[in-house]
């Protein structure tokens, strides 16, 4: 009888390099995942690449994430808490991770990409100050 090796099947943690300073992002728990589920279903939903509303059954999850970032989870987050990483980069990362862990790397970084990276205006924008993606 042989047996399996699971290893290469594990997931690999997230890693979110700031500068010189990386994150490393466990893989989430059940519970976690399922926050994370539910917070990229209403993501979706409210950026108009799914149609809604949401199931009801999503809200107690939803109303359970509070103001945690269950895709970061505690230690990430509180560990750029203590290193004054500006929440509007926090909340950018956590969305990130969100659909990294929702749909993937190459999903989740397309999303950013479309959300928040540097648009070409035409001739002339970058010298007008219009060629980054206004903040969301």
């Amino acid at each position: 009888m042989s047996t399996v090796d699971f290893t290469a099947w594990v997931i690999p943690p997230l890693v979110l390099t700031l500068g010189d300073q990386a994150y490393t992002v466990q893989p989430p728990s059940v519970e976690r995942a399922k926050m994370i589920f539910a917070a990229a279903a209403r993501a979706e939903v409210n950026l108009g690449l799914t149609p809604g509303p949401l199931p009801a059954e999503l809200d107690e999850i939803l109303d359970a994430i509070g103001t945690s970032h269950p895709a970061l989870g505690d230690k990430v987050f509180e560990q750029m808490a203590a290193d004054e990483v500006p929440v509007e980069t926090i909340d950018r990362l956590s969305y990130y991770a969100t659909f990294y862990w929702a749909r993937g790397a190459d999903y989740a970084g397309a999303l950013a990409q479309l959300l928040w990276g540097i648009r070409d205006l035409g001739s002339g924008a970058a010298e007008a100050g219009e060629g980054e993606a206004p903040k969301a």
